[in-house]
């Protein structure tokens, strides 16, 4: 793992994050709700999640220096504990204006447009390759590493949509056009390292392939690729005198990038057999030195490049909402996104509200990349037009040492 895999440490801002975080539902005395002409909404959110990787290996590695061997040996330790090893991340910013009722005619229809960037990750592994990766192959003398089945995959993209909101509930549409900025993935169907007693001898089989985008043109300002995707929300509120309930599905980035000619694909099912360099004449070494292209081809290792289309890291979801007093509400959510080692995510929220100003939430979660977690966030309303959202949606992963998952979301919402 290097230091540009690991920008989910970096702290985000954010406001109406993913299912992940808790749910603070909109709230009549709060919110107002169909009272502004116009508004405008900007957050940036930031979540990330393992079930084996302690947060201190990853926070090392972004700080670059030195691993020590306990803290690498903490997480081998837990890996090997768990049939299934994945980690991950979602980093986000988004503003979005959202315009008057009565659009083209339909009086409680209103326009938004929306810009936003995002970056997302997935990995699953299996233990011997952290072991490989972390502690090298001396401790396989004589056995085979099992490097696969694994998969990794992070995408990084940025996009302009426009679309239509429904001004009595939270349901929209919306149609992005979508800049891929740079993606990798990996997808290593079977990976096995034999290592020969003596050291001398590896030899792999290998059945996968690699693509990755142009690296040469990867920076923020910079595209890869273009493509489309669509988002969209579709809002139900049984009719009910007691404990009216909401029923919610939401579908985000449901689309696709066609990256340009100067991607580079690998594809390998091969065994490969590395026994060395001999030397007849160490006073003639013509023959002995190896260059490049031999190297290449000892390894199995040249490549092609091409376009290629992808799926965005699209991510679908369910919830359900109950009223269970004029101050309390209930939430269940389940979510799931498009990326390696990503499971089925369950999310129970429970929200309050504080007098006339703030509303507070908390959440227990399990699933996604990781574990159990436990989230907190509030609603605060200043004067008439201005709400501030803050929250995380594991808190432990702040307070606690060796925790697995951390993230935050805070942003602000306000009315014209």
């Amino acid at each position: 793992m290097s230091r540009s895999l690991l920008p989910f440490l970096l702290l985000g801002i954010g406001l109406d994050a993913s299912g992940q975080f808790p749910v603070l539902p909109t709230d009549s005395v709060i919110d107002h709700p169909g009272r502004w002409n116009h508004r405008v909404e900007a957050f940036a959110s930031f979540d990330h999640n393992a079930n084996t990787i302690y947060n201190e290996l990853p926070l090392k590695l972004l700080q670059g220096g030195y691993l020590e061997r306990e803290l690498r040996q903490r997480s081998l330790d837990a890996i090997r504990e768990k049939p299934r090893n994945s980690a991950g991340y979602d980093l986000e910013s988004r503003l979005t204006w959202t315009g008057r009722d009565c659009f083209l005619g339909h009086r409680n229809w209103r326009p938004i447009v929306s810009i936003a960037y995002q970056e997302h990750m997935g990995i699953r592994f299996t233990d011997d390759l952290y072991d490989v990766t972390f502690f090298g192959n001396a401790s396989f003398e004589g056995t085979r590493a099992d490097l696969g089945p694994s998969a990794y995959e992070q995408v990084r993209y940025g996009s302009l949509g426009a679309g239509i909101r429904d001004a009595r509930s939270n349901s929209f549409v919306r149609i992005d056009l979508v800049t891929g900025r740079s993606i990798s993935q990996v997808d290593l169907k079977w990976g096995g390292l034999f290592t020969g007693e003596d050291g001398r001898v590896l030899r792999a089989n290998i059945l996968g392939d690699l693509f990755q985008s142009d690296t040469a043109t990867s920076s923020l300002g910079s595209g890869n690729g273009l493509g489309a995707a669509v988002s969209g929300r579709w809002e139900i509120r049984a009719k009910r005198k007691t404990r009216p309930t909401t029923f919610a599905m939401e579908i985000q980035d449901l689309g696709f990038v066609r990256w340009n000619a100067n991607a580079v694909r690998i594809e390998k099912d091969t065994l490969v057999i590395f026994e060395g360099f001999r030397v007849a004449d160490l006073f003639d070494l013509d023959a002995a030195l190896t260059g490049e292209a031999q190297l290449l081809d000892t390894f199995g290792l040249r490549y092609r490049t091409g376009g290629r289309t992808t799926l965005l890291p699209f991510r679908a979801s369910g919830s359900m909402t109950m009223c269970l007093t004029g101050r309390w509400n209930a939430t269940i959510t389940i979510d799931q996104r498009n990326l390696p080692g990503y499971v089925p995510m369950v999310c129970i929220s429970s929200s309050h509200r504080i007098g006339q100003r703030a509303l507070l939430a908390g959440s227990l979660g399990y699933g996604g990349f990781g574990g159990l977690r436990v989230g907190a966030a509030t609603r605060i309303k200043v004067g008439d037009r201005i709400r501030v959202n803050i929250g995380t949606p594991h808190l432990p992963g702040f307070l606690m040492g060796r925790m697995r998952g951390a993230g935050a979301m805070c942003g602000i919402d306000i009315g014209l």
